[in-house]
């Protein structure tokens, strides 16, 4: 059984398919980078990174600010 181990990490990785581009197709219209960005400030704060956390705060204000000269428009 401890020789078949070996062989079932192995093989539990593979894909079944290769990745095509409509896997990943992002729609600019309908993707709310405010959220994307308040989520990964979440994960920075609980991961203790405050590199990201710089990071991704900045870009989320940039966009807090862009959507409000929007709404504003």
């Amino acid at each position: 059984m401890l020789k078949l181990l070996p062989l079932l990490f192995l093989g539990g990785c593979v894909a079944m398919r290769a990745p095509s581009m409509s896997d990943t197709a992002l729609e600019e219209n309908t993707r709310d980078w405010a959220e994307v960005y308040r989520m990964e400030i979440k994960i920075a704060v609980e991961n203790e990174d405050l590199d990201a956390y710089n990071f991704f705060f900045e870009e989320y204000m940039k966009e807090r600010i862009k959507q409000v000269k929007e709404s504003n428009k």
